[in-house]
């Protein structure tokens, strides 16, 4: 490491603040001492240079030209290349290929194309490092054309404003004002859900909205990271993934797949975006192949975003296996403690249940949050009794999606993993009176096969089993509070525990359970992970042997488990009732 100091009279320094907060946003640091220093870091390989400016205006103005040539140069990740340089509009040029694909002569195609890229300087400029767009004008676009690639790039932008990036030429992964509002007159626009999704590509399909909302608020910088191999597309936005493997489709031939190789565009109308730190890694004809085996493509639903009550989180896609007969149906509820996760949890088991002649439903359903501004009493009550009407309207379709009603099981992960239970061990919600005909249908499964399950949500059974547990006040509406006043509340809530916990509801006509944990038990011992220990299932286990209950029970070691997983299980538990 290298270290040197420079003193400059401070207030004879000439560097405005404008430029000051500009060296500090590229990357540097500003730590104040007696004389308010101005204290620059850069990274430089596996050393640094730090440079601390306290004297001699002279010597601040012979180091600014090298300091600013740093700042506008971000150094890429390992293994990527910049494909925007920071200082000036080279390697980009300008084209919306909307306009021309509606110009049929060729000739006067070329002369808009022309006329397009020596426009595109006057709308787009380079600020303190960063690409910028009024939202007029052609769309900046790669000199260079790119096949299969993993893009990073980041982005601002304002209200009111709709960008997206093209990939080899093709619209686009979405950007939106998430904060619209849902128009249902128009309900294949959905801005609402987020950013990330691939917009053009047909409705009711994989990947058109995003899994998740991911977008910062205004004025914060969103980072993308957009994987293309193929034809299909993985979009990562703000660390989290919001399209997984989807297929992009070709927007100006849809009777083609989508080009092999193409630019990279960047989109602009509406208002301001702001672009920076655009790197690129070229991927390799033999990682593409290898990446592709290892990740198959995820069929669409055969029906997709299925409605199961008024809000928007009540719905679900169903995958309908191959058969000429009726067929089982696996219901998939996702983990994330009621508070996160997505239907697309289900992908990994999803190939190999459909082979086997299962069907799927992935249900999505209203998280604590949405169940207290929805005024529902626990909050827990949402999640679980949503799920349970998604399985009595699967049962309404038995006729029309050809599948058996008398078996229908249910699998998730943790939280996902307690719905399941307490759906196995709840007295069925069917109304035979109700004028609902779907309220008149069973919620009761055939079996429960779960992951990581809270078989319990009494907070003395946690503290008894596992003394340093943490989870469940939230579902009873202690959102943030610390577990010990949940364990203070206990006598006062007693009556929602005993209603929404599973181990509390247990009777010896309830179908058989599968539970499966990645560690062994510690009973009575601290856990790493108290929410998703094996003394959950321990504890299980032994109250259903009590009453009469078949529990199975897996873990590393766990003595005469027949199976090692929930997907075994299911397919093993379909395939002998067959």
């Amino acid at each position: 490491m290298e270290r040197m100091s420079i003193n400059v009279d401070e207030n004879e320094m000439s560097a405005s603040i404008q430029a000051r907060e500009n060296l500090v946003s590229k990357g540097f640091s500003n730590r104040p001492s007696g004389a308010t220093p101005l204290f620059l870091r850069l990274d430089e390989g596996e050393g640094f240079v730090i440079i601390t400016v306290m004297l001699h205006r002279i010597l601040l103005l012979l180091l600014s030209v090298s300091l600013f040539a740093v700042a506008d140069e971000a150094t890429p990740p390992k293994g990527f290349h910049a494909i925007f340089n920071g200082k000036n509009l080279e390697g980009w040029y300008g084209w919306n290929p909307h306009l021309t694909e509606r110009i049929k002569d060729e000739a006067k195609k070329a002369e808009d194309r022309a006329k397009q890229r020596e426009e595109f300087a006057s709308h787009w400029t380079v600020e303190n490092g960063e690409l910028v767009n009024p939202g007029t004008g052609p769309y900046a676009t790669t000199e260079k054309d790119f096949g299969d690639f993993i893009l990073k790039i980041e982005y601002k932008t304002v209200p009111g404003a709709d960008s997206g990036i093209y990939l080899r030429g093709e619209p686009q992964v979405q950007i939106w004002d998430e904060t619209q509002v849902f128009n249902p007159e128009k309900p294949d626009r959905r801005p609402h859900l987020g950013s990330g999704g691939l917009f053009n590509n047909p409705v009711k399909t994989l990947g058109r909205d995003p899994i998740e909302k991911a977008d910062k608020p205004f004025g914060e910088w969103n980072s993308y990271e957009i994987k293309m191999i193929g034809d299909r597309v993985w979009v990562t936005l703000n660390g989290k993934r919001v399209v997984v493997g989807a297929r992009m489709a070709n927007y100006f031939d849809k009777e083609a797949a989508v080009p092999a190789k193409g630019p990279i565009m960047l989109q602009t109308h509406g208002g301001e975006i702001r672009w920076r730190n655009i790197f690129i890694r070229e991927v390799g004809t033999k990682e593409a192949a290898q990446f592709l085996a290892a990740n198959p493509p995820i069929p669409d639903p055969t029906y997709y975003d299925v409605a199961y009550g008024p809000h928007p989180k009540q719905a679900f896609h169903f995958w309908k296996a191959e058969s000429d007969k009726p067929t089982p149906v696996l219901v998939y509820i996702h983990g994330g403690g009621w508070n996160a996760g997505n239907r697309n949890a289900v992908n990994g088991m999803l190939p190999k249940l459909l082979a086997a002649g299962i069907s799927v439903a992935s249900v999505e359903y209203r998280f604590i949050a949405e169940a207290i501004k929805d005024g529902v009493e626990p909050p827990v009550k949402a999640p679980l009794t949503d799920a349970a009407r998604a399985i009595q309207m699967i049962r309404s379709k038995a006729e029309e999606w050809g599948i058996d009603k008398t078996r229908i099981g249910a699998s998730g992960g943790s939280a996902g993993a307690c719905t399941s239970l307490w759906l196995a061990f709840h007295d069925d919600l069917a109304d035979p009176k109700s004028d609902d005909p779907i309220a008149r249908e069973s919620s009761r499964l055939s079996f429960a096969a779960v992951d990581g399950a809270q078989t319990t949500l009494d907070p003395a059974q946690m503290k008894e089993w596992t003394p340093n547990s943490r989870y469940g006040g939230h579902a009873f509406g202690l959102v943030g509070a610390p577990f010990d006043e949940f364990l203070a509340k206990r006598e006062s809530l007693l009556p929602w525990i005993q209603e929404y916990s599973p181990y509390a509801l247990v009777t010896p006509d309830d179908p058989p359970v599968y539970l499966a944990f990645r560690t062994p038990p510690a009973m009575g011992q601290e856990e790493k992970d108290p929410t998703h220990t094996a003394n959950f299932g321990v504890k299980l286990q032994e109250h259903c042997q009590e009453i009469g209950v078949k529990c199975e029970l897996f873990y590393p070691g766990a003595p005469g488990a027949p199976v090692e997983s929930s997907e075994a299980y299911i397919i093993k538990f379909f395939g002998a009732a067959k």
